[in-house]
């Protein structure tokens, strides 16, 4: 069964978290069939100065 991992910058609500799983999980049964109830999405919520882009820290650019 599908399993789809979303990384995300630290602070998203549950509500949101929410949406987003149900969004992914309808995606995936429209376009490959698979049972709704067999499909897992797993979040990783990351620290602002554990990932960077363009070569400067998220939690950085929030301070501009």
């Amino acid at each position: 069964m599908p399993v789809v991992h979303v990384s995300l910058i630290k602070g998203r609500s549950k509500e949101v978290k929410k949406a987003i799983a149900q969004d992914i999980t309808e995606s995936i049964h429209k376009h490959s069939g698979a049972p709704k109830e067999g499909t897992t999405v797993i979040f990783h919520d990351i620290d602002g100065d554990s990932w960077a882009a363009g070569g400067t820290l998220f939690s950085d650019r929030a301070k501009k």
